[in-house]
Order: structure tokens, then sequence, then C-alpha cells
């Protein structure tokens, strides 16, 4: 099958940087090297979890020439290029495209519910046109039309390969997966339903908690494929627990983990409101009492 490039778990990473945007590129190095040593396939960089709404242009190209340099050359690299303004998406692509990735991808367009279903399909013939790497479109719960109709819509673009489906919707999910005759790269995103996307058919696997348990996350993947359904369970259960203690808190807070393994966890621009010390030290010692602290460090 063509379209089914990207298999296994990718991390969605966080963008790591300073005060002034500025990407630190040690914490960079270090994370990717935390989550390659640890079996984490490639890396999606600069959607949701990378802060995709806030950041400028300038530090999301940083932090994608970052993983680009530090990713082991086997570790594929998807370039999430959409933003607020269409000029700014456009750049994104020109970006990627001078630097190189295996793929793009994109929420549909900022306040997509004023935008009918039509406009949202041809923003991704748009993509698609501009970029050299092929797409990886999204499927949201704000998606505005039937997600089965839209895929059927824009797996009929060349360069269009798949979708990040981030619906929770597993009936709707099977259907997805059965699009060109089964020819669509599906990747699940819910962190908490890997197992449920597995279930019906995805190819692999998109999350933010991955950055942090990467070595758990590969575990749920690998024994699900391999048939072995309860410890597949077991790991996706361990992986909940740390959701359900960060679920609620900004990506600030997310990145707290990161300092069991040493990396300074830099900044997070407003609205975002930076965690105090005590509140971290509260989160560390969670961590270390929930059992995280053995896989958190490098």
């Amino acid at each position: 099958m063509k379209n089914i490039l990207f298999e296994g778990v990718y991390s969605a990473t966080f963008s790591i940087y300073d005060k002034n945007m500025n990407i630190i590129r040690d914490s960079v190095k270090r994370l990717i090297d935390f989550n390659t040593k640890n079996g984490i396939k490639g890396f999606y960089v600069g959607g949701g979890t990378g802060e995709c709404t806030v950041l400028p242009n300038e530090t999301r190209k940083q932090m994608l020439e970052a993983v680009k340099e530090f990713a082991p050359s086997d570790a594929k690299i998807i370039a999430h290029i959409g933003a607020g303004h269409l000029e700014d998406t456009e750049d994104l692509i020109y970006h990627a495209n001078e630097i190189g990735v295996d793929a793009i991808s994109s929420l549909p367009p900022a306040l997509t519910s004023y935008y009918n279903a039509n406009e949202t399909v041809e923003y991704y013939r748009h993509l698609a046109e501009l970029s050299d790497a092929p797409v990886i479109a999204y499927a949201t719960p704000v998606l505005t039309c039937d997600p089965v109709w839209f895929a059927k819509e824009i797996m009929s673009f060349d360069n269009v390969i798949g979708l990040k489906v981030s619906i929770r919707d597993y009936y709707a999910f099977e259907k997805l997966k059965n699009v060109n005759g089964g020819d669509i790269n599906i990747l699940n995103g819910p962190d908490e339903c890997m197992m449920a996307g597995l279930a019906m058919g995805a190819d692999g696997a998109i999350g933010t908690t991955y950055n942090l348990l990467p070595k758990t996350s590969t575990a749920i993947y690998d024994n699900f494929k391999k048939n072995n359904i309860d410890e597949a369970r077991k790991y996706q259960k361990h992986m909940n627990r740390l959701i359900d203690r960060l679920l609620g808190n900004n990506l600030a807070y997310w990145k707290v983990p990161l300092q069991l393994l040493g990396i300074d966890t830099g900044y997070t621009v407003a609205p975002a409101k930076m965690p105090t010390d005590e509140e971290i030290k509260t989160l560390l010692k969670d961590l270390k009492d929930m059992g995280y602290a053995e896989e958190l460090k490098l």
C-alpha cells in the first residue's frame, strides 16, 4: 500500500524555548535522544503540543531545524505547518520544503466552524499543491463535516496520504480506515485511547505523553501488534494515570516531568501561567510516588 508511510509511535514534540523565544537546543537534543533511545519512531513538530497557536514562525522554524539536526537519520519527521494566517502557513511549508521533512500536517483552519466543509477541503488541496512532502490531514472534534466524507474528498488529491485522527468516535474511526480501499495512513490522536485506535486499524499513534513515557508508549504498540493484549492494556493504564495527573494543566506543567531528565524546560508564553517552585516540587514528588521516575531518566 503506497500511502502507509508512517507506522509505530511518534512524539508530538514539546517546543522548548527561552524568554526571548529562542529554542534551547541542548534541551531539544536531550529530549530527542531520550525518545529515540526508547523506541520512538519519529517526531510531530510544531503541532498543538508544540504551541503552534502562540509561537512566531521564527521560533517554530528553529524548533523544526533542531529536531531535524538531532534526530537519527532513520527517524521520520512530520512538520505541522498550520497557523492562524494562511500566509504564515505557506511560509512554514516553504521552510519545510527547504530543509526536507518526511511529511507535513495541519489542523483545519483556525476557527474552523466559520469555514464550510468545502472550504476546509480546499485548504488541504492548497497545502498538497505547495508541499514537496506528503500531507497528513487532521480529523478533529471540531471538523464541520462528516469525517468519512472529508477523508474521501482529500484522499482524491495527489500528495495527501492520510489523517491524524483525534476524534474519539471509534465507529467513525473504523470507517475512516476503510477509505481508499484501506490505503490510507491513519494515526491515532488521543493518547489515552491508543489501544482503541490500534484495534480499529490505526497504523500508528502521535501523542504528547509519548515525550514523557516513550518506553511505555512503544510497549503499548509493540504488545498490541504481537497480540499480547493484557500486557498492552497494562501499559495503557500505566500511561493513563500520568495523563490523569497532568490533565487540566497547561503545557508548562506538562513539560515539568522533563526536569527529572535534567532538561531545562525553559519558558511558556502567556496566557499560560508558569508553575511555581512549590507546584513543581509537588508534581515531581507525585511522579516519583506514582512510579514514573525510573522511566523519566536518560
